[in-house]
């Protein structure tokens, strides 16, 4: 085979390549020594061939090449040993040769019979200075790659025709690093057989090898090779050859056709292999069959014809536990015809089944229907156009199907480019309580692989999303729309996979309501957006997630008929898992009602451990109901909010606890908040000016929790105005929030001039009935006769006493409380007109009034009682003296008043025009 100047690079074809071996050049040397053995038989220089063959090929083949003749007649040759080393990594060992001929038919070029005991080949991996010197030298793949490779078909009928009629050989042993053989060899011109055995890597045992070259007709040939272990046959080649001469009998522009069938036994071989045994797929039968023609001397591929069929056969198999794979297969189409037609390959799945079986959901079915994946590649096969469409559902307690539409192109210098449209659909019907719903996901992916080996994949649309859902308990939710990883870009290079760069990763949520009977919610658009940037791919969801932004936001809503007010929830988001921890940080922002209201937290939570911790800071805000943009809740809880702020800060840890008491959370706060300069109106009955407040709550030891707070305000008002009011307490909650105990340790308040204060109050939410008694100091009666300016009475004088107050279900009560006059008394002036109506209509009224006119008292007691629905009796008692009436003799007199105190008060309110003040106060 020649090569011309300014054609394609060729390569030698199978049997040139066979022919130029090291092994098989130095069979022939050894078939030169034979002869140069015979030309010396007829000089009878026998003793000498042993003496001067070594030197000779020492410079011929390699040094240590030794040859060894037992005998030399006209008719035969005998041979020890020959040893060869052609070239380093090649050795060739011939023991016990013996060749038969004739002397015509020698000269002819012609022996009868060449047998050998033993021929041993063996091969190694040299390090050959020279080979890496033509490797530098000879163009690189890339460089190559694009060309076809120039073959020249031989006749294997003229490959079949020997000098030797017959060879046999009784061992042919054949060493290299991956393949070992001891095989017989029997050769004639008709039909070549070897038989024996080979190991090869990661096979145990070896396998028993049969191969044959049969020659039948003038065009014809046939080769069966066959691979067994333990009377299994594993695999099997058989091949018709034709090779037909052109026209003009030109052997070299003759065309050559082989039909090829190669079946395999997969399941024996997946027994024989350790590695396919640990396989959890367990494959049946695997064959490949069809015709191949080429013109002798060809291009390959483009000058290659092709018509091929290839099918795998799969058993039932069981991959997992619960998990199990039903018979299938899949079959193979490749076609070309040689004139310059383009590739086209065509596979087809048969339908597949799998079969779920899981403990606590039921038997689910994952089915596959029957489909096909396409390719068209040019005569070359530099460059594939591909297709296909994969379509796939899984059935039981939900259903869902996927849909994905691979299309592209591939090249053979490593540049490819696919578009993946997406399809999935899911179906949940109503299960365990859950409402049923269905979801369904589109969208398309692009991906890109240059020279370099860089790729990229990019979503422009990203995937989109919607998902109904069905009424649920009277709660219904409008169509959820979403779209994840929209302006996708993640890109890398596959010569190092462990950096991967990518844009943000987006998940965007459109507006939806949720709506009820009671409840009318509405969301705003919300936001996921990841900004993973470098991406590791030992360390994927902490790569993704480590960096993380979160928008959402409920616009203003109702509940029933409460309002709702806007909430925003903003900020970071980090998820760190590996080996070590499985960690989530979030450093989120809270701002609601108008954003008067604002949060700044600091959230950390352990998955491993079911631990975390939040701190939080609320900013001052305002808290009347005008800022607030809560305008309608004047009228919902009878309070008017008018002026004030509110703020706190504190932290709060959690952790699960399992133990006797079961799983549970377990809460620890240390949290404060106050309230500073609140005005407000509740039920048009009782004012509130300057009120602050402020309460810590904390967990003791013990796990009960721990209120302290304070409260004080400068007035409260509800006809007869409370002053200076201060109140400190401490309340005890236990962990299951059963009860609540709380002390008050200090409150006291102005009251009619005079104050009023309590040591010590207690209270026991698990008591039907609380108690505890308040002290009165210095009331004026000046400013207690002022309390109704129209009723005509004047008094002076100062009033102490002490009431028992008793709290019961039903309210307030006092069932009996003493209120006494300070020496040295005072007095007691009443006239107006009831008076004077009162003492005309009876004698004693009019002698009780007229004594009242200017009653000097030294002595005055009151008794009082009062019931939780608003009636309060005074029972008083008089002693003294009117220097105007009797002579100014010492009189006693006892009154009985009863009065509803609720109606008292409102009255009062309504007269003094409480309301309208404290609300001109806060404008």
């Amino acid at each position: 085979m020649s090569e011309s100047k300014g054609t394609p690079q060729t390569k030698p074809s199978w049997l040139s390549s066979f022919l130029r071996s090291r092994w098989t050049q130095g069979i022939l040397i050894a078939a030169l020594v034979l002869v140069a053995v015979f030309i010396a038989l007829t000089l009878s220089v026998v003793p000498l061939l042993n003496q001067w063959l070594p030197p000779v090929l020492d410079r011929l083949v390699a040094p240590g090449s030794q040859v060894t003749i037992r005998s030399l007649t006209r008719q035969q040759l005998i041979v020890d040993a020959i040893d060869l080393q052609p070239s380093d990594g090649l050795l060739i060992q011939l023991k016990n040769a013996e060749l038969a001929y004739h002397d015509i038919g020698l000269l002819q070029g012609q022996a009868d019979l060449l047998h050998v005991e033993t021929l041993k080949i063996v091969l190694t991996d040299p390090t050959n200075s020279t080979d890496e010197k033509n490797q530098k030298a000879s163009p690189s793949r890339s460089e190559k790659s694009n060309e076809p490779i120039t073959v020249s078909l031989p006749g294997i009928h003229d490959l079949m025709t020997l000098p030797v009629t017959n060879i046999s050989i009784d061992t042919l042993e054949i060493d290299t690093p991956d393949i070992s053989a001891r095989l017989q060899a029997n050769v004639t011109p008709e039909h070549w057989l070897f038989t024996g055995t080979a190991t090869l890597p990661h096979i145990p045992a070896p396998l028993d090898v049969y191969f044959q070259i049969q020659r039948n007709e003038s065009e014809r040939s046939d080769i069966l090779m066959m691979l067994s272990q333990q009377d299994a046959l594993l695999a099997q080649l058989w091949a018709v050859i034709h090779q037909k001469s052109d026209q003009s009998g030109d052997k070299n522009e003759g065309q050559t056709t082989a039909q090829l069938r190669i079946e395999s036994d997969l399941s024996a071989l997946q027994a024989s292999l350790p590695e396919l045994a640990a396989l959890p797929l367990r494959t049946r039968k695997m064959t490949i069959e069809g015709l191949i023609s080429s013109p002798t001397n060809a291009e390959w591929p483009n000058d290659l014809n092709a018509d091929l069929t290839g099918a795998l056969l799969v058993n039932r198999s069981t991959p997992g536990e619960g998990v199990t794979l039903k018979a299938t297969g899949a079959n193979i189409t490749i076609k070309h015809d040689g004139s310059g037609e383009r590739w086209k390959i065509q596979t087809q799945l048969q339908k597949t089944d799998v079969e779920l079986q899981l403990p606590e959901e039921g038997n689910w079915l994952a089915s596959m229907p029957a489909q096909a994946f396409t390719a068209d590649c040019d005569s070359l096969i530099t460059e594939c156009a591909f297709e296909t469409k994969l379509n796939a559902k899984l059935q039981g307690k939900t259903q869902a199907e996927i849909t994905v539409s691979p299309k592209g192109q591939w090249t053979k210098n490593g540049a490819s480019n696919l578009t993946l449209p997406i399809a999935i659909s899911y179906q949940q019907d109503a299960l365990d309580g859950l409402p049923a719903w269905d979801m369904n996901t589109k969208g398309s992916l692009v991906a890109q692989l240059d020279e370099q080996g860089d790729w990229q994949v990019t979503s422009t649309e990203g995937l989109t999303t919607t998902a109904n859902m069905q009424t649920y308990e009277g709660w219904s939710v409008s169509l959820i729309k979403a779209v994840l990883v929209k302006e996708l870009n993640i890109s890398g290079n596959i010569n190092d996979l462990s950096d991967i760069k990518s844009a943000p990763l987006n998940l965007s949520i459109a507006p939806l309501k949720v709506t009820s009977e009671e409840a009318k919610l509405s969301f705003a658009p919300s936001r996921l957006s990841c900004h993973p940037g470098d991406i590791n791919l030992n360390d994927m969801t902490s790569a993704i997630l480590a960096n993380c932004d979160i928008s959402l936001r409920l616009n203003d809503s109702k509940w029933d008929q409460w309002p709702v007010p806007d909430v925003s929830l903003f900020g970071p988001i980090s998820i760190t898992m590996d080996e070590v921890r499985e960690h989530m940080t979030a450093g989120l922002e809270i701002k609601a009602a108008n954003s008067q209201i604002h949060f700044r937290t600091r959230a950390e939570h352990d998955l491993k451990t079911n631990t975390g911790s939040l701190q939080w800071q609320l900013l001052d805000a305002q808290t009347s109901w005008l800022a607030l943009g809560l305008s309608e809740m004047e009228n919902l809880v009878s309070t008017q909010l008018l002026h004030g702020q509110l703020s706190g800060q504190g932290w709060v840890d959690w952790t699960q606890v399992n133990d006797d008491q079961g799983e549970r959370w377990e809460v620890t706060p240390d949290i404060m908040l106050r309230a500073d300069g609140v005005g407000a109106v509740y039920d048009n009955s009782l004012t509130l000016e300057d009120g602050n407040a402020m309460f810590a709550l904390r967990r003791r030891p013990d796990g009960n929790y721990l209120l302290d707070a304070q409260i004080s305000a400068n007035k409260v008002d509800s006809g007869i105005p409370l002053k200076n009011i201060l109140a400190r307490s401490q309340t005890s909650i236990p962990a299951d929030f059963s009860y609540v105990d709380i002390t008050i340790h200090e409150m006291h308040l102005d009251l009619l001039g005079g104050r009023v204060y309590a040591p010590e109050v207690k209270y026991d939410s698990r008591k039907e009935i609380n108690a505890f008694g308040i002290r009165l100091d210095h009331i004026q009666l000046s400013q207690v006769a002022a309390i109704e300016e129209g009723a005509g009475i004047k008094a002076t004088g100062l009033l102490d006493g002490m009431l028992p107050i008793v709290l019961t279900k039903d309210g307030p009560m006092i069932p009996g409380g003493n209120m006494f006059a300070r020496d040295p008394g005072g007095v007691i002036k009443y006239q107006d007109e009831s008076a004077d109506a009162l003492a005309q209509s009876d004698q004693s009224v009019g002698m009780a009034m007229k004594l009242l006119q200017n009653f000097q008292y030294d002595q005055l007691q009151s008794g009082v009682q009062y019931q939780p629905d608003g009636k309060l009796n005074l029972a008083l008692q008089f002693q003294g003296k009117n220097p105007d009436f009797f002579d100014g003799q010492a009189t006693h007199l006892n009154v009985n008043l009863e009065y509803n105190l609720l109606d008292l008060l409102e009255s009062l309110r309504i007269a003094n025009d409480v309301i309208e003040k404290v609300e001109a106060k806060y404008k």
